[in-house]
């Protein structure tokens, strides 16, 4: 694998569909407006062309390196971000996708010690994801990295309560019995999905007929706001609905010494369950780290674990994914371990809250509106007039 290897991210892929997309207003404007509209878009769109935002390893110095910088022909002009992940600190990665995305999770010990996670999504790019994953030692088969890149035994993330959630681990807490669950959290079914597709797909095309028939392009900015949060309110109502059990509309899960109780919205056939211990095959909790930002990762304050799925493993089934937006996980986890019930928990690359990433693109394509309108709108026609 050479140097120059490198995986680019969602993030700098869809910045170039939208400087592409003000590269032909700005063309469209130079026919049929002024010289100075299309420029102002031209402009925009260039610095937004700038932006990178990629992945890449280097063998030499053996570490990965995350970089987030403004550049033009390779040449970089303004570095916002650079993280380097020493290969000797890492412990584990992962590799998930589907048709469109893939998402590779690096599981490291920042500053020496404190375990943390970098999640780095892309769209397909199978050979050079692939040179990385080789480069760095990375087995797909076996799911993990090559033991020479770690010093004496191996490391492995923490898997106790008190090192996941040391703020709610710290005083003395009493082990709860009742966990209530949200339905409105619990994972929208796949098979009504299409539903919040179509709600987009109308506010899109509402969007589009106020631009086109009045050009009020405030208005048009509110709706394309309201088309990027209804398919997350639409997914809420969806589940809200569905996870509702008429004739068991309990939806606590219960934990005593020797059995659980687990409602009726948690299996498919929509019957609630009493479970002896010895039926529990298995409970299965995934962690992940939130930060707002980049610069959270400078401060530990900021950063915070939680839950990202929980699934019972009974013999009755397997129950839907929990996190820790439905349930209450810290207290339900404390007291599954407290009556030594066989929970496992291990790290994921899955975002702890997806919904972010969208709003940071909202905020995004909103400031870009509200600039390409005041420009139009009144710095313009000054320089016009002059």
């Amino acid at each position: 694998m050479t140097s120059t290897t490198e995986l680019k991210s969602v993030s700098e892929t869809v910045t170039s569909g939208i400087a592409m997309l003000l590269l032909l207003s700005s063309v469209l404007h130079f026919f049929t407006s002024s010289f100075i509209e299309a420029l102002v878009y031209l402009i925009i769109a260039l610095v937004l062309f700038s932006y990178c935002h990629r992945l890449t390893f280097d063998p030499f110095k053996k570490q990965v390196v995350i970089t987030k910088q403004l550049s033009v022909l390779s040449r970089n002009i303004w570095t916002i971000h650079q993280s380097l992940i020493p290969l000797k600190t890492v412990t584990d990665m992962s590799v998930e996708g589907n048709k469109q995305l893939s998402y590779l999770g690096i599981s490291y010990l920042a500053n020496g010690k404190r375990p943390a996670i970098y999640s780095f999504s892309c769209l397909k790019q199978t050979s050079q994801l692939d040179e990385i994953l080789s480069g760095v030692g990375f087995d797909q088969n076996k799911g993990q990295t090559g033991a020479s890149y770690t010093d004496g035994a191996a490391r492995e993330t923490p898997v106790t309560l008190a090192e996941l959630f040391p703020s709610f681990m710290r005083n003395n807490r009493a082990i709860e019995a009742c966990f209530p669950v949200l339905r409105c959290a619990l994972p929208t079914p796949r098979e009504k999905r299409h539903i919040a597709w179509m709600v987009v797909g109308g506010f899109g095309f509402m969007t589009g007929a106020v631009l086109y028939s009045s050009q009020n392009y405030v208005a048009g900015l509110v709706l394309l706001v309201l088309t990027y949060l209804s398919y997350w309110l639409t997914c809420v109502l969806i589940s809200n609905k569905h996870y509702f059990v008429y004739h068991s509309p309990c939806n606590e899960i219960e934990v005593e010494k020797d059995s659980l109780l687990l409602p009726a919205l948690l299996f498919k056939d929509k019957q609630p369950r009493k479970v002896n211990k010895g039926e529990v095959k298995s409970i299965k909790a995934h962690w992940n780290t939130f930060t707002v930002s980049d610069l959270d990762r400078l401060a530990a304050s900021t950063r915070r674990n939680h839950i990202v799925e929980l699934v019972f493993d009974t013999e009755y089934g397997t129950t839907v994914s929990l996190s820790g937006m439905s349930v209450e996980a810290e207290p339900l986890l404390l007291a599954l371990t407290h009556w030594q019930y066989p929970l496992s928990v291990a790290h994921t690359d899955k975002e702890v809250f997806p919904i972010v990433k969208h709003f940071k693109y909202g905020i995004l394509v909103f400031i870009l509106g509200i600039i390409v309108w005041a420009m139009t709108t009144y710095v313009i026609p000054i320089i016009l007039n002059k």
